[in-house]
């Protein structure tokens, strides 16, 4: 099982629109977020996970304490339901007057380049196998509300699904997909993300994409938050060891990660990858 680690933030570019309603959540969280699952700040921040460490993310800075110096709030304190099931549509506009929601790469250069057109996002990237692992990846960050500060609370719904086309070539190579939450944030890593609650070295249970998964006709994927099929939490699965929570989601993140040079097999992996109709589902 390959973990998730965020690496460093990259610039966002917003994406369609989406509307959500307000349903109260005691919890803490930061605004953006990004990392293992990543997710980002409302104007700003974004991040991205990287496999093998924890998750990260971006937004506003953390909240300080009153006039006697408190220490800062971490982790969201509200979330708020999705006025639909609808997360990434990839339209010019997706059925709402606020942007809540944007999208962000991460990785070793050269980090994934993803184009946005006709309804799908193209992720690509060709990285060269070294000594030491490369986790590159793609996400969208939530934001509950307009200032970046609310989670997403997604516990009425099963799961979120996809439609995912393309290819990865390269022995040894392989791809993952995370489902991004505040506890499962680096807090240590990312000290201004508001939204984020984890210890050092968190990052977001993951799920293994299978190359049967990967072929030239759209394939739907459903990934629910728990159960079968969830992303693992066990076994070294995510730090801490804890599954998704679906009251403080903060982003959704696909990676791909490279072998070792020592491992043998490819010298390069190849990603190219299509991603259209994203959102929550429920059985």
């Amino acid at each position: 099982m390959t973990d998730i680690r965020k690496l460093a933030f990259v610039g966002l570019a917003s994406l369609g629109l989406i509307t959500f309603g307000s349903v109260g959540c005691s919890s803490s969280n930061n605004s953006g977020t990004g990392g293992s699952t990543g997710s980002g700040g409302t104007s700003s921040g974004t991040g991205g996970s990287h496999t093998g460490g924890a998750t990260g993310s971006g937004g506003t800075s953390a909240g300080t304490g009153g006039a006697g110096g408190g220490a800062a709030t971490l982790g969201c304190a509200m979330s708020d339901a999705p006025a639909s099931a609808d997360i990434a549509t990839f339209a010019g506009v997706d059925g709402g007057t606020a942007a809540l929601f944007g999208t962000f790469n991460y990785g070793d250069t050269p980090k994934p380049t993803f184009t946005i057109a006709g309804g799908m996002a193209n992720v690509t990237d060709t990285v060269q196998v070294t000594a030491g692992q490369h986790f590159q990846g793609f996400g969208i960050f939530f934001n509950g509300n307009q200032a970046g500060t609310d989670c997403v609370d997604a516990s009425s719904f099963t799961g979120v699904e996809f439609d995912l086309s393309g290819s990865l070539t390269g022995t040894g190579c392989t791809m993952q997909f995370s489902i991004n939450d505040s506890e499962h944030g680096d807090t240590v890593a990312n000290p201004t993300d508001k939204k984020i609650a984890g210890p050092g070295g968190s990052y977001a249970p993951q799920v293994q994409i299978m190359q049967s998964q990967l072929t030239s006709t759209a394939m739907t994927i459903k990934v629910p938050f728990t159960g079968t099929g969830s992303p693992a939490f066990d076994n070294g699965g995510a730090s801490p060891a804890t599954a998704v929570d679906p009251m403080k989601l903060t982003g959704v993140q696909w990676q791909m990660s490279t072998p070792k040079a020592a491992d043998g097999g490819a010298t390069e992996c190849d990603w190219n990858i299509n991603l259209s109709n994203v959102k929550f589902y429920s059985n």
